[in-house]
């Protein structure tokens, strides 16, 4: 039997590491400086967490997710989205203050179960953040403000912010019942998806992204003509924060968002040099009732969220190349045998306690492609140590990018080592 990963899974290394580093990195900084601090939550829950708060009406809790029965018959989940299990964690850890602002960020694997395509697996990997405790719109701007951030730093161009409000309970309300009246007599004319979500979650309709249905609701009620007085203010002032931050915005009425636990501002960042159909990079909104629904108090929340694998699939496409972040000095020791390997010991001891990044070649090679490995792999310096070595005491380290030599007594010299290698320092 071929062994294999499972279907909609992967594995990350070589470049696609470097890709992943950078992208999480990026985000640590720019929450770092926006005072988020990290959260971890379990890679599963009990079902109910995401069934109560995503929504029973909605695909993910319908068909995309991973549900079992643990040993004493409780029902279990992995997590197919992040803000679910964060409020959950706030909940119970007793995390909410009644005058502080609690700012989380989160980096994990999630999963659901669907057709596995290009920049959507399985399993798939999501970082984003939680700002908990006001519905002030100055943190609806300053959440938004983030994400636009992330993207250009990530060397993204051309960004526009979707944005759109989705009311409170009440505004909700009124508009379901006008678009449930608009969509009865064209119901036949969705596709099979959207009839069936239709009848548990209207809502989800609008993500159908076939023409057919995008057509019947390109004339359907918009949510944004049924806020209330409070909801129209809210969205107004968000709007001139933007403003202010010179985010440029778009208003798209259509857009919604198919989570039961949405509410008021809701948001998408695209971006114009990709394709029209794959041009969105991340996205989120204000989510008021949600901690109450899961049994804690009546707080507001606003959050985010960005898929990496997909940022880094975008990446590539766009061709946005970065600067790969090394250590600025590679050693590399070459031994000429394996008496000679037992001698370096003492050397590699001593550069890893001094923080240099260096290493060892375990197999005898030829001495030209040893050197020349080193260089292909980026290493600065070599030290070769050959039986000579051993029996006067001196080292020979080679620059190999500036094909310099420098000769050192290693019993007595030691800290020449450091002179040497830290005088020479790239970037």
């Amino acid at each position: 039997m071929k062994i294999s990963s499972p279907r909609g899974t992967s594995d990350i290394y070589g470049e696609d590491i470097d890709y992943r580093n950078f992208i999480i990195n990026t985000a640590r900084k720019i929450f770092e400086i926006f005072n988020y601090s990290e959260i971890i939550t379990p890679a599963f829950e009990y079902t109910q967490v995401f069934s109560r708060s995503i929504g029973e009406g909605t695909d993910i809790v319908q068909k995309e997710m991973y549900t079992f029965m643990d040993r004493k018959g409780r029902s279990l989940t992995l997590r197919p989205e992040g803000t679910a299990s964060i409020v959950r964690a706030v909940i119970e850890n007793k995390m909410y203050s009644e005058n502080m602002l609690l700012k989380l960020f989160y980096i994990g694997n999630m999963f659901r179960y669907e057709r596995p395509q290009k920049g959507r697996m399985r399993e798939f990997w999501q970082l984003g953040i939680e700002s908990i405790g006001t519905d002030n719109p100055v943190i609806d701007a300053e959440v938004i403000w983030i994400l636009n951030s992330f993207f250009i730093k990530l060397g993204f161009k051309n960004l526009i912010l979707l944005v759109n409000s989705m009311g409170c309970s009440r505004c909700r309300e009124k508009f379901l019942a006008e678009f449930k009246k608009y969509i009865k007599p064209e119901l036949g004319k969705l596709c099979n998806d959207c009839q069936n979500r239709f009848e548990k979650n209207p809502l989800r309709v609008f993500d159908c992204k076939k023409n057919s249905c995008k057509s019947i609701l390109a004339s359907s009620p918009e949510v944004s003509s049924y806020l209330c007085s409070g909801c129209k203010r809210n969205f107004k002032e968000v709007l001139e924060c933007l403003k202010i931050l010179k985010i440029k915005y778009r208003i798209d009425k259509n857009l919604v968002r198919g989570f039961d636990y949405y509410t008021k501002t809701i948001f998408e960042i695209i971006s114009e040099d990709l394709q029209s159909a794959q041009n969105a990079l991340g996205g989120g909104g204000r989510y008021d009732n949600l901690i109450s629904q899961l049994g804690g108090p009546e707080i507001p929340a606003i959050g985010f969220a960005v898929g990496i694998d997909r940022t880094m699939m975008l990446m590539k496409q766009l061709n946005l190349k970065f600067k790969k972040l090394t250590r600025k000095t590679r050693v590399y020791l070459i031994t000429m045998n394996k008496n000679c390997q037992i001698y370096s010991l003492d050397i590699l001891k001593y550069l890893r306690e001094m923080e240099v990044t260096c290493d060892i070649n375990f197999s005898n090679k030829n001495l030209k492609k040893e050197i020349k490995w080193a260089r292909d792999n980026n290493y600065n310096f070599i030290i070769i140590i050959g039986e000579d070595e051993i029996n006067s005491g001196s080292l020979t380290i080679k620059d190999i990018k500036k094909f310099k030599q420098y000769k050192v007594d290693w019993k007595n010299q030691k800290d020449k080592i450091m002179e040497i290698i830290g005088a020479n320092y790239y970037d």
